[in-house]
């Protein structure tokens, strides 16, 4: 009896390890634009901030040898994968020199919010 709940208790674990790192989910969406080559995430992270609800953190890394401009939202994901803010959050101007990094975040919106995708386009009239 103690090995099968030992069993179960390790299937369980590997289960949710599997969920939390399915690499089928992308962390950045490029909604147009030939920036798919050029900003890639170098690292990520999201942590419980003291009131409860997540943030996350992303530095993106700019692979071409010139400056790029680029807007960008993060856009907050349930457990069932639903979005749960992607029309409510704005688009933030950014610009990251060649071959340099930039530093992103966001907080979830409550915390429902499980996962988080990066969404980059081409600048839309807004200057940084």
């Amino acid at each position: 009896m103690k090995r099968l709940a030992t069993a179960l208790l390790l299937g369980s674990s590997l289960v949710l390890s599997a969920c939390a790192s399915d690499p089928t989910k992308e962390i950045i969406n490029y909604r147009g634009g030939d920036m798919k080559g050029t900003i890639k995430v170098a690292r990520s992270a999201v942590v419980e901030t003291p009131g409860g609800l997540p943030k996350a953190q992303a530095t993106l890394k700019n692979t071409a040898g010139t400056t790029q401009k680029f807007e960008y939202k993060i856009v907050w994901f349930d457990s069932n994968d639903m979005s749960l803010d992607e029309d409510n959050r704005p688009w933030k101007p950014a610009s990251v020199a060649g071959k340099d990094e930039t530093t992103i975040s966001a907080t979830g919106p409550s915390d429902r919010a499980k996962r988080f995708q990066i969404q980059i386009r081409e600048p839309q009239g807004v200057t940084q």
